[in-house]
């Protein structure tokens, strides 16, 4: 015997002010305090509204990425070891002594 699943839709339509979840000044107020872009589209009339949003938050998006300064990079525990040999360690590399290496 199969199992019927259930599946909840919220659906609005325009015109429909009264039972809205978020009010178009809430929205407004947010994108302020946040200092962001506000959109207030349907997508129940069509998507091309919802997804010229998304498009304008993916370019403003890459936008703020290319101002912000690239990441350092981490020296590895070996980088560091040798730049500090280099530093305190002794001027001449003649004057190393080489480890004993041994071959099997």
């Amino acid at each position: 015997m199969k199992r019927r699943t259930h599946t909840e839709y919220n659906i609005f339509k325009v015109g429909y002010d009264s039972i809205r979840v978020v009010k178009t000044e809430e929205g407004q107020e947010l994108s302020l305090r946040f200092g962001c872009q506000f959109y207030e589209v349907s997508a129940a009339e069509s998507c091309a509204g919802a997804a010229l949003a998304f498009h304008a938050l993916l370019r403003e998006a890459r936008a703020l990425a290319l101002l912000l300064p690239a990441p350092r990079r981490k020296l590895a525990a070996y980088s560091v070891s040798k730049v500090i040999g280099t530093i305190f360690g002794k001027n001449s590399k003649s004057v190393r002594k080489k480890r004993p290496s041994l071959s099997i």
